[in-house]
């Protein structure tokens, strides 16, 4: 499944937005979070919209190659399918306990 773009922004912020400057982050919220315009971050910092799209833009790309380096997003993923595929194997009236057993193991693979 594909994730939105936006949304998967947003949760690069939430597990990279402590490395980025208050600055950057206080934008980003404004941004992402509160779904501000550049216009309207812009004015209620005192600053040009073109300094905002550049901050944005720039703690975007920070958010980015840090997921790069860090890969805790891409993790992330693969443990939710992990546990998803767990629970569709326990909620089957029939399992074996073999088949939870790989799925663990493949879970703590990723980890």
């Amino acid at each position: 499944m594909e994730i939105n773009h936006n949304l998967k922004l947003s949760l690069l912020f939430e597990l990279y937005g402590n490395l980025l400057t208050e600055k950057q982050s206080s934008f980003l919220k404004d941004f992402l979070d509160l779904n501000f315009s550049l216009s309207e971050i812009a004015e209620i910092n005192e600053s040009s919209r073109q300094s905002v799209n550049d901050l944005i833009k720039r703690s975007l790309k920070n958010l980015e190659e840090y997921e790069e380096k860090l890969h805790f997003f891409e993790k992330f993923e693969k443990v939710k399918i992990h546990a998803n595929n767990c629970i569709t194997i326990l909620s089957k009236n029939e399992f074996s306990k073999q088949e939870v057993v790989d799925e663990i193991n493949k879970l703590l693979e990723v980890l």
